[in-house]
């Protein structure tokens, strides 16, 4: 399970390291693609194949979905430190161009530019929160 949160600077190459603590779950490659938002997403095999299934059994009219999802995936294997180069386009896309913000999110780990996480945090203000607690039983 891919929870809690790191923060890593990419290197002089552009590599960027996953931390041991989310290792385990990705094996040696990732599938990265653009996430919503303005982040970038990785996922491990069992997962980007369960996501393309559901993506599959879509009608004609999520062609642009389908498009979206999968012509931005990269298949990006993990080297013996742990890292990973993500493409420029990639990191373009998610504004990164130094720090990164890893966030667990159960199935997939979410990498941002920390400013771009913080506006996207700002959505939520604490009455939604409460409510959003509430509704899952949780508060």
């Amino acid at each position: 399970m891919l929870i809690g949160n790191a923060v890593h600077s990419l290197d002089t190459k552009g590599r960027l390291v996953i931390p041991a603590k989310y290792r385990d779950d990705f094996g040696s490659s990732v599938f990265a693609l653009k996430g919503v938002g303005g982040c970038i997403r990785l996922y491990n095999h069992e997962e980007f194949m369960r996501i393309t299934a559901k993506v599959r059994e879509g009608d004609v009219r999520q062609n642009a979905l389908r498009r979206k999802v999968f012509g931005s995936v990269e298949h990006i294997s993990l080297d013996a430190q742990g890292r990973i180069l993500l493409s420029d386009d990639l990191k373009k896309s998610a504004g990164i161009t130094d720090r990164v913000r890893m966030v667990g999110m159960f199935d997939w780990l979410e990498l941002w530019n920390e400013e771009s996480l913080e506006q996207a945090d700002e959505v939520l203000t604490d009455e939604d929160e409460i409510q959003m607690m509430a509704e899952l039983g949780l508060a």
